[in-house]
């Protein structure tokens, strides 16, 4: 039952890259579409079985999460001042060679949780440092939006993340939900702003959908 949920959620989730690619938020896509491909791993897990493929897509996992999560800083700060997108950057860089160097040591062993069958590290590092990070910055960036914009959804979808990552230790498909939640937000605060703008997300637009001025823009 609970690997037919995973594979739900991996079709929400790719749904919602779909969603994020017609609108031409390109970071946030990339996302969508990488946790799609963990909910789906997990998903599909017990029918794959144990061995070297399913820990090679396993291993994908890890892969996909230390590259693109932390981009969505750069998402967020294209959000709230342009000017913020180049040091954005240089911190999902720092925070993705922070965790390609740990993936350079990772050793996975089989775990089963209800019905599903993934492929987890052997050791325990404590919370993972990058996620967390870029979680907390999502959600000063919707506290942000939801001051300037009355626009709660990406501070409301980063909570849910938080509490749901937590929760996952014990529950696991809490985290990937959690991941769904957010993407959603992301989405919906998009279609709040309209268009197009740095780095694949949407700049500043007037309630009645003109861009401001340029005398105005971020």
């Amino acid at each position: 039952m609970i690997s037919v949920l995973y594979g739900g959620l991996a079709l929400i989730q790719l749904a919602l890259a779909v969603r994020l690619a017609r609108s031409g938020r390109w970071i946030a896509f990339a996302v969508a579409t990488g946790v799609a491909y963990d909910s789906a791993v997990v998903g599909a897990g017990r029918l794959i079985g144990e061995g070297p493929g399913l820990e090679a897509l396993n291993t994908g996992r890890f892969a996909v999460h230390a590259i693109l999560t932390p981009l969505l800083i750069v998402h967020g700060a294209a959000l709230v001042r342009r000017g913020l997108v180049v040091p954005a950057w240089g911190l999902a860089g720092a925070l993705i060679v922070f965790e390609l160097v740990g993936l350079a040591d990772l050793r996975l062993e089989p775990r089963w949780w209800s019905d599903t069958l993934r492929y987890v590290s052997m050791e325990t590092h404590g919370p993972p440092i990058p996620a967390l990070v870029t979680t907390v910055i999502l959600l000063v960036v919707g506290i942000v939006l939801w001051a300037r914009w009355r626009t709660p959804w990406l501070f409301l979808g980063a909570a849910a993340l938080l509490a749901t990552a937590g929760a996952a230790v014990a529950l696991p498909i809490l985290g990937n939900a959690g991941e769904a939640v957010l993407l959603g937000a992301i989405a919906a605060t998009g279609d709040r702003h309209g268009g197009r703008g740095a780095a694949g997300v949407h700049p500043e637009l007037r309630r009645d959908g003109r861009r401001r001025s340029s005398g105005s823009a971020r």
